[in-house]
């Protein structure tokens, strides 16, 4: 059964050990460019998961931490947000934990935050996450072209 709760400071290693001897282009790959340096640490970490407007989540199955996820970039005004930052264990994937942990992050965006839409970005390649942002309903919106076509990568919005 899989829960979801705030990320945790003793929450932060697992984070580290999903990226530990997989390269700098896998961090970026769920992180994007700006927010950590190769190799990650808990310190990295922790200085995102404490900045203003960035509410970190964890998803466990039991006691084991399975994957985690940002809601970022709320617009209280605009009623929007957006999630980042999403990464799972190497064993956890492609057992549908990814889209449980998405339509609750989207449920606490939604009900408890009162958003009425969220976004994402994702890169083109990265066809396993796209097919499940697509079941939580997720849809393409934008389509963004970079200098090295490996970083193209889309725009996906949910509507409450």
């Amino acid at each position: 059964m899989l829960t979801i709760r705030l990320a945790a400071e003793k929450d932060y290693n697992a984070i580290v050990q999903w990226n530990e001897n997989r390269g700098e282009e896998y961090l970026f790959q769920w992180a994007g460019f700006t927010t950590y340096q190769y190799p990650l640490t808990a310190e990295q970490v922790s200085r995102q998961a404490n900045k203003d407007g960035v509410t970190l989540y964890m998803a466990f199955d039991g006691e084991t931490p399975l994957g985690a996820g940002e809601i970022c970039d709320v617009n209280e005004e605009a009623k929007t947000g957006r999630i980042c930052r999403l990464i799972f264990a190497e064993e956890a994937k492609n057992k549908g934990y990814g889209e449980q942990f998405l339509k609750e992050l989207s449920r606490i965006a939604f009900e408890e935050m009162g958003l009425v839409s969220l976004s994402l970005r994702v890169y083109c390649y990265n066809a396993n996450a796209i097919r499940c942002y697509e079941k939580v309903g997720f849809r393409v919106t934008e389509f963004f072209e970079e200098e090295n076509p490996h970083w193209n990568n889309y725009s996906m919005e949910l509507k409450k």
